[in-house]
């Protein structure tokens, strides 16, 4: 091969590279903390149904969230395929699927703003956080408005482009002020509870497709 030949083809293969690492493809551990404000709620209560932590798998058309709740449904397993536009809820201990379309955003957005003079530092680096509020529309909900404040770290980076359709929770927005992935989750339920879920370790690697698969035998249920 010429010293021309291997220059071109060096040039495009570093170009291919540059481009596919350009966003975050990894495994991030997160811990979440819960405080009740509900004195219905009983202690530990909400750590055995949803977990006291979850790791996550991200890849940059879709992700998955799976948490360690050891109640009657076991852990539970969600998968947000962007490229198809649904998320599936699996529950360790349940025959079924349930799957719902990611673009349904009902509530009514009440706050969304980047804030950028309230730092928090995550695993060492100070982060600025996207605030998320909204009422829920929804008559029989136990809580009536959700506060969030969403922490990110610009070098764990998303494209906004696939998460356009995602709007469920307002995601879409929160990634078009942060083009990041959150790293500290701030959420309050109001009358109910509040939870704070923070990476505590964040590992670049290839996730493999198969884990996106879904579970042939189960029951897909789908839920508007």
């Amino acid at each position: 091969m010429s010293s021309t030949k291997y220059l071109v083809l060096a040039f495009f293969t570093m170009s291919f590279l540059s481009y596919s690492q350009e966003y975050f493809e990894g495994k991030i551990h997160y811990t979440i903390e819960y405080e009740t404000i509900n004195k219905n709620i009983p202690d530990g209560y909400l750590e055995t149904q949803m977990g006291d932590s979850f790791n996550a798998f991200v890849k940059e058309d879709k992700y998955i969230m799976v948490h360690n709740g050891t109640g009657e449904l076991g852990a539970m397993k969600t998968i947000i395929r962007l490229d198809e536009g649904f998320s599936y809820v699996i529950y360790e201990n349940s025959d079924t699927i349930y799957k719902s379309p990611l673009n349904l955003e009902k509530n009514k957005l009440l706050i969304l703003k980047k804030v950028t003079n309230e730092k928090k530092e995550v695993l060492g680096e100070m982060c600025d956080y996207v605030s998320i509020d909204y009422e829920n529309n929804d008559p029989n909900s136990f809580f009536k408005v959700v506060r969030g404040k969403h922490f990110f770290n610009p070098k764990y980076k998303l494209n906004p482009e696939k998460y356009k359709n995602h709007t469920s929770g307002f995601w879409n927005q929160f990634v078009d002020l942060s083009q990041s992935i959150c790293i500290r989750n701030e959420h309050e339920y109001e009358g109910l509870f509040k939870s704070v879920s923070y990476a505590t370790e964040i590992k670049q690697e290839n996730i493999p497709e198969a884990m996106f698969l879904i579970d042939s035998t189960k029951i897909i249920k789908q839920v508007d």
